[in-house]
């Protein structure tokens, strides 16, 4: 694993019900979008913004929203990476 995969890990880990559709030993994620997960508003949007870390993209990560419905903390883990971003 890169560091930077290594970091990502960090970062997904502290969600297990969004961690869980990744399979860090394979390097793969197990879905595209967020839209068809059974996730409330503010988990699609944190999987929003890891999936567009992880493809190198914007996957439907809409910023604006994020800072009007996320908690202060998962504000935090965004900010965090886009202080220092990597790309696994």
């Amino acid at each position: 694993m890169t560091n930077d995969q290594f970091l990502f890990k960090q970062m997904v880990d502290q969600y297990p019900d969004l961690a869980r559709y990744w399979d860090f030993e394979e390097r793969a994620v197990k879905v595209k979008s967020a839209d068809d997960l059974p996730l409330s508003s503010g988990e699609k949007i944190l999987m929003t913004f890891f999936l567009s870390v992880w493809f190198n993209r914007n996957v439907d990560f809409d910023i604006t929203r994020a800072a009007g419905i996320l908690s202060t903390e998962n504000k935090r883990v965004i900010a965090e990476w886009f202080l220092d971003p990597f790309w696994p």
